[in-house]
């Protein structure tokens, strides 16, 4: 009797413990509320170049068709570029730069003349090492 006893009171400790561990990693305790859902990542490079791009340049839904073929082509052929072994270095770099220069030139075509300056200017801003502005929200929010 006296072991299932302490067993009880050792497994409200522990479901106790486990409790305060949970709030203090979200960081709940005193009183401070929940962590914000935080916005789904995107899980390759070519759905993280699309979003960014989506976001600065608002990109439509058909601009987003039309650039995502072009970018997974693209990381096809640097992939391919990076595995071959019998490219000498030099060379894998120039190639690499004329696929990047190939993909942005077919991009450029899929753009309005204003995301068109717009990406000019992003990457202009990425030479030079500045981060790019959060992107503006295009809809006011909804007023209350």
């Amino acid at each position: 009797m006296r072991r299932i006893w302490v067993l009880t009171i050792a497994a409200c400790v522990l479901g106790g413990l486990a409790a305060i561990g949970q709030n203090l990693i979200a960081g709940q305790d005193a009183g401070q509320a929940p962590p914000a859902p935080q916005q789904a990542q995107p899980r390759n490079r070519v759905d993280r170049e699309l979003q960014t791009m989506t976001q600065n340049l608002n990109l439509t839904d058909d601009q987003q068709a039309k650039i995502r073929p072009l970018l997974q082509d693209q990381a096809k052929q640097l992939r391919e570029l990076r595995a071959d072994s019998t490219i000498p270095e030099a060379d894998a770099r120039a190639k690499a730069r004329e696929i990047r220069q190939s993909t942005r030139k077919q991009i450029v075509q899929i753009l309005t003349p204003e995301q068109r300056e717009k990406f000019k200017e992003v990457r202009q801003e990425r030479r030079s090492g500045q981060q790019a502005p959060p992107p503006q929200p295009t809809q006011p929010p909804p007023s209350q």
